[in-house]
């Protein structure tokens, strides 16, 4: 998409040489890696939890720290600090301790009073977690469920006859084979409900 010849053309990807990506699971991974791969001195992962309590697969984070990748578990992020140009320029972070086992059996974090840190960085990304989109609620006109994620059938009809949806957004967190499925779905049956031919 030509993203190198920025500003020439609007499709950046920014690479970052120092870069703290929140979150454990396997999206958080991948975003450390990529950092790692496009350049990053120091790529680091934060999580709230230990190694041990994770959710990423072992072989991710097991490859993860052979390419490099720092791991700094026992952190949750306060807030995101802008240098004088508006970006980023690092990140400050409560330091935690597990406590008592929460409703899932993993221990939950609680934070060390005072404990806070300020890690430098120029990018910080946030991979902690998902949740419905608000723009779902924003456009309206269309079912919700009591999560906010859209109702759609097995074609990606929503109840707005004019709005087809997939992916994450329908299904929740789930995969991005699942979320091509569902695009070519809803491909299909919008062509079928533009030409007629569905009928």
């Amino acid at each position: 998409m030509k993203a190198n010849g920025f500003p020439e053309y609007d499709t950046p990807t920014k690479h970052g040489k120092n870069v703290v990506v929140f979150g454990g699971g396997n999206v958080a991974m991948d975003a450390v890696r990529t950092a790692k791969r496009l350049g990053a001195e120091r790529a680091v992962i934060a999580y709230r939890r230990t190694e041990d309590e994770m959710p990423a697969r072992k072989a991710e984070l097991h490859h993860a720290k052979a390419e490099g990748v720092e791991v700094m578990p026992l952190v949750s992020p306060l807030e995101f600090v802008a240098g004088e140009d508006g970006n980023v320029c690092a990140v400050r972070v409560q330091k935690m301790e597990l406590g008592a086992p929460d409703d899932s059996g993993r221990r939950r974090p609680v934070p060390i009073e005072g404990a806070i840190e300020e890690i430098p960085c120029d990018v910080a990304i946030s991979a902690i977690g998902t949740n419905a989109n608000p723009f779902a609620k924003l456009i309206g006109g269309m079912e919700l469920n009591k999560w906010g994620y859209i109702e759609a059938d097995e074609n990606g009809q929503t109840s707005n006859p004019k709005i087809w949806a997939g992916g994450d957004i329908v299904t929740g967190a789930a995969t991005v084979i699942l979320a091509m499925g569902a695009g070519k779905k809803a491909a299909a049956a919008m062509t079928a409900a533009l030409t007629g031919k569905g009928e």
